[in-house]
């Protein structure tokens, strides 16, 4: 099958190791340099201490053609607006994995009949413009927001990159979305691994009344939502969350797609959202720090 991948971040590279096992992988980037690199040397993927080169075809996402049976789109939620005008008329079924829920409005004027969106749960680290760690197992929950029923992929399982349907992409999103609004901004702001969060006393109380707020706020059962958020904590107990790596690296991270949809969502039903908003301002000033020195 040939699949196009947008986008050559963490977990653009990680899927083009990953799919180029079983189909025909074009990865599109956005610089020349990272476009040579990887005509070069391949994709360099890391797992449990060992480096496999992985080879795929690499273009400009200038140039995105509508050839593939599939483009997964993997740039982060903040660059999509401009892609979505070179997307708009192409009839190729389309595959977001772009973190929190405001991405979803955004669809609505694209033209292709078949488009899915999907939840990632792989830890993925990217070390340099071609090498990509997969440094935590998980699987990757697609859902149809509009078209065929039937993801294009589904019939081939790839080992250690388990792919699965799931039938409400509302409630897949939500449940994501809590868990990255918490762990990730908590995290940054702390400059912490994820399990921290629930083996500190001190931390572990914020996590709790901050995971209550959001979920007062998105209307869902507190305690149940927090014990799905510990899980995916413990899971990953050892990793740095990828808004953290952001700011460590001077980027600019996905607080406003992520925090700041539920700021909105709080605006709109009248909700409390004091404790989001302090979270929020927190990742905003770490941003601007990160700036300064970069």
């Amino acid at each position: 099958m040939k699949i196009g991948i947008i986008g050559g971040g963490a977990l653009g590279l990680l899927f083009s190791a990953y799919l180029s096992n079983c189909h025909d992988v074009t990865l599109y980037v956005r610089t020349r340099e990272q476009e040579d690199l990887i005509n070069g040397q391949g994709i360099l993927l890391i797992k449990g201490g060992k480096t496999i080169q992985k080879q795929v075809e690499v273009r400009n996402s200038n140039n995105i053609r509508d050839e593939e049976e599939l483009l997964i789109v993997a740039v982060k939620q903040y660059s999509l607006m401009a892609l979505l005008e070179k997307l708009r008329y192409t009839h190729t079924p389309l595959f977001f994995i772009q973190n929190g829920y405001s991405h979803v409005s955004m669809l609505e004027e694209l033209q292709t009949r078949n488009i899915f969106l999907g939840v990632v749960e792989h830890g993925a680290l990217k070390h340099n413009a071609n090498t990509v760690e997969h440094t935590g197992e998980g699987q990757t929950k697609v859902a149809v927001y509009r078209g065929d029923s039937g993801f294009p992929i589904l019939e081939r399982q790839i080992e250690n990159f388990p792919i699965v349907l799931s039938e409400d992409y509302q409630k897949m999103l939500v449940e994501k979305l809590v868990v990255n609004a918490v762990i990730n901004p908590l995290t940054g702001v702390l400059g912490i691994r994820n399990g921290v969060l629930l083996e500190n006393p001190y931390y572990y109380t914020l996590f709790t009344n901050y995971c209550k707020e959001i979920s007062g706020i998105l209307d869902l059962e507190s305690e149940s939502m927090q014990k799905h958020v510990e899980q995916v904590c413990r899971k990953t107990s050892s990793n740095r969350s990828s808004l953290l790596k952001d700011l460590e690296s001077g980027k600019k991270t996905e607080i406003d797609a992520i925090v700041g949809y539920v700021i909105q969502i709080a605006k709109e039903k009248d909700k409390n959202y004091e404790l989001t908003n302090t979270v929020y301002w927190m990742v905003k000033g770490k941003e601007i720090e990160g700036e300064a020195h970069s």
